[in-house]
């Protein structure tokens, strides 16, 4: 049986018992199955080390509050604007640049980001539930978001290429955060 098959008869299970959470990881897929469209109900999905490129067939999973696509080739996330409901967001080791889609999912309270190509992170400035925060590894030049989010309690920021940070600076603006990496390249 291949990976795609393995994956649709995880899926045709999942429906059949209403299961709220699937995992098509380490199925060598390169793309999601469009049968996945009628799992409405979802609440979690893994698919994480494939060879996807593209996650637009996740639409239709509106219930969605835990997702994870890690280790896969996706450049575009858009997506994901249409995920309200989107919690915890695992996306590190693929090929991301913009997270601007990221900016209406005000219930997020924890992204894994890291080894991308993310240079802005404006858009989620404003995330008033956002803990855990891990941007390890992209292109980011300025600290100067970051420090708007006072709720992190965890973020790693290591190997991007910042300007010279002041711990004072972070330390008060940032008053909850237990844990921070912050290696330059």
């Amino acid at each position: 049986m291949n990976g795609l098959e393995i994956a649709e008869e995880r899926i045709a299970q999942c429906k059949a018992d209403k299961i709220s959470y699937l995992s098509l990881s380490d199925l060598e897929l390169d793309h999601i199955p469009s049968s996945i469209a009628e799992l409405t109900w979802l609440g979690a999905l893994s698919i994480s080390r494939n060879n996807i490129h593209n996650i637009d067939a996740l639409t239709p999973l509106k219930n969605l509050h835990k997702l994870a696509f890690s280790n896969n080739n996706i450049k575009y996330i858009e997506v994901l604007s249409k995920l309200p409901k989107i919690r915890h967001l695992f996306m590190k080791h693929n090929q991301i640049t913009d997270i601007d889609s990221l900016k209406t999912l005000e219930k997020l309270k924890k992204i894994e980001a890291n080894h991308n190509h993310i240079k802005n992170i404006d858009s989620i400035r404003t995330h008033k539930n956002l803990v855990f925060l891990d941007l390890a590894h992209n292109d980011l030049e300025s600290m100067q978001t970051i420090l708007q989010i006072p709720s992190l309690i965890w973020l790693c920021i290591e190997g991007n290429p910042m300007e010279n940070l002041s711990l004072q600076n972070i330390a008060e603006s940032l008053p909850t955060l237990r844990h921070f990496t912050y290696k330059y390249p």
